[in-house]
């Protein structure tokens, strides 16, 4: 587990490449932009079963997000074999996208009464 002192370090390397740098536009109006600190990775190719499609084999977002209610999380998302009719910029974003809304989800905390234990 990392101390506290290695876990700035770690999150400045990540800061200029998170959701507050709007890297890869996911989220850039969510009101959790500026508190995810997140990168992206992406494994696509082609789809044999769909002629000039593809397949985003996996799509994942991992990171650290300061919530609404001053918790420090550690995530990770991934979200894998996705379809889609052409393997582009659009699909890759829509996928980014569903993956931003898991962190925005997260950035807005837990409910009332919840402990997180």
């Amino acid at each position: 587990m990392l101390r506290i002192c290695q876990f700035r370090v770690v999150l400045a390397f990540i800061a200029p490449l998170s959701l507050c740098a709007q890297s890869y536009n996911i989220q850039p109006n969510s009101p959790a932009a500026c508190h995810v600190f997140a990168k992206t990775g992406t494994l696509g190719g082609a789809n044999a079963l769909m002629p000039g499609g593809g397949l985003i084999s996996g799509k994942g977002l991992a990171g650290f997000i300061d919530t609404k209610d001053g918790r420090h999380l550690a995530f990770a998302a991934y979200i894998n074999f996705v379809p889609v009719a052409n393997l582009d910029e659009a699909a890759t974003g829509m996928v980014g996208d569903a993956l931003g809304e898991i962190a925005a989800a997260a950035y807005d905390g837990f409910s009332t009464g919840h402990t997180g234990r």
